[in-house]
């Protein structure tokens, strides 16, 4: 059986340090999977962020009259 949840980058940020403070081999498991799944929506969020600073920063091109 498994649960999904929902965690805000922060939140997730802060369950990994905090796990990251207990003893390795208790807890070394559940960090990969957390970075296993979190990293790729991470770089996908990056990626959105980038094309939306891209988009702000294109100049216009006009269309010259013909």
């Amino acid at each position: 059986m498994s649960i999904k949840l929902e965690l805000t980058l922060d939140e997730t940020n802060a369950l990994l340090a905090n796990l990251g403070s207990l003893p390795y081999q208790n807890v070394y498991g559940l960090i990969d999977k957390i970075r296993a799944q979190g990293l790729p929506q991470a770089q996908a969020l990056e990626a959105e962020a980038l094309q939306a600073q891209a988009s702000e920063q294109a100049i216009p091109v006009e269309e010259s009259p013909q």
